[in-house]
């Protein structure tokens, strides 16, 4: 059996057009996503694992600043979700 740990954050932590990206991206063949995603009726899942750089370009910031502090915190991914908690080490972004 194995286990995971992840962290939740807030959907305010991510902008609206990054919202848009997450959710374009969660319906690609997962070979042509630069992100795993899997979308959730309130937001998203994603690893926190270090993109390769080819990706990362393809990566907006806030979303690569979320999955740093995940890594920091030991956590395998992040679920972004609309009830969450706002934490003072991401930009908020109003919705």
């Amino acid at each position: 059996m194995e286990f995971g740990r992840y962290l939740v954050l807030s959907t305010v932590h991510i902008c609206m057009k990054t919202a848009d990206l997450l959710d374009a991206w969660a319906v690609l063949e997962p070979s042509s996503r630069p992100l795993a995603v899997a979308s959730t009726h309130y937001g998203w899942f994603i690893p926190t694992r270090e993109p390769e750089e080819s990706d990362r370009q393809l990566i907006p910031e806030e979303v690569l600043a979320a999955m740093r502090l995940g890594r920091e915190q030991a956590c395998d991914y992040l679920l972004f979700d609309c009830d969450a908690g706002e934490i003072t080490d991401l930009t908020i972004f109003p919705w």
